[in-house]
């Protein structure tokens, strides 16, 4: 990760809230070094939505994401209690965001 979060801070600014979101999932896998990251989030006009590091699709969803309560998902697991709401509000809010956008993009 770079010594400091000027990508995220930038990808918050200039990109969409998916954007931001799948960046802080990038950053939290190099900066914990961790297998893989996803948070799952339920929002109201998306249904529940799991959105994975790297943008990578869960086609065998061995994690079983599809079915998980929202929350951070990582591997190894990091108990962050803070982190997971802090993600889980993220994605929120960037779902939210993108839909109140012109022409309303969704993921």
């Amino acid at each position: 990760m770079a010594t400091t979060n000027e990508p995220l801070v930038t990808s918050a600014r200039e990109g969409t809230g998916l954007a931001t979101v799948y960046r802080a999932l990038d950053d939290l896998v190099d900066l914990y070094a961790l297998d893989t990251a996803a948070v799952v989030v339920d929002v109201p006009g998306f249904g529940r939505q799991v959105l994975n590091a790297g943008r990578r699709p869960l086609r065998d969803d061995a994690h079983g994401l599809h079915d998980a309560e929202p929350g951070l998902y990582l591997q190894p697991p990091l108990d962050d209690p803070v982190l997971d709401r802090l993600m889980q509000a993220l994605g929120s809010l960037a779902l939210r965001h993108d839909l109140a956008r012109p022409g309303g993009a969704r993921a």
